[in-house]
């Protein structure tokens, strides 16, 4: 285990190229890796659907120090939003970010509105802590045919609606 403080700490050293690929990298790493945990969660909760396993993943997110995680389906897509994000906490104190660093949450929102959706899905971070909004939102929905599936991820600015 590594504390958040020390893995952001040393990513807001890099420049912004270099960040964003090394985010970028965390993302598609938690999005694979993460797909095991999500069947382990889906196995426990059996048929009881894909909310029982909404639940299930935001309990193990909490468990596992990765924030309070809020989720819920709306218009064909997963919405989650996350307090007390430990990788907007772990940013540098008194330097808001240039962009999403919440990498390792979308990958593994990514994977699990894949198991929710049933399709292929790509996901954002719209709102960071990191960036100074009140805490971290993400939407996630199935992919559009030919596109890249992992996005860039967006500011704050750029994704206000």
């Amino acid at each position: 285990m590594m504390r958040p403080d020390v893995l952001m700490g040393a990513l807001a050293g890099l420049p912004l190229e270099v960040q964003a690929q090394v985010f970028e990298a965390l993302a598609q790493s938690t999005r694979e890796h993460g797909s095991d945990s999500l069947r382990a969660y889906a196995a426990q909760v059996g048929s009881a659907g894909a909310e029982a396993l909404m639940a299930a993943t935001a309990q193990a997110a909490a468990d596992l120090g990765w924030g309070r995680w809020s989720l819920h389906r709306a218009g064909g897509a997963l919405h989650l939003n996350v307090t007390s994000s430990p990788f907007a906490a772990g940013w540098p104190q008194g330097r808001a970010a240039s962009q999403a660093v919440c990498a390792p949450i979308r990958g593994m929102l990514e994977a699990l509105a894949g198991m929710v959706l049933g399709a292929r899905t790509t996901a954002a971070e719209i709102e960071c802590a990191a960036c100074g909004a009140a805490s971290c939102r993400f939407v996630a929905g199935p992919a559009a045919p030919g596109l890249d599936d992992r996005p860039a991820f967006t500011t704050r600015e750029a994704s206000a609606p």
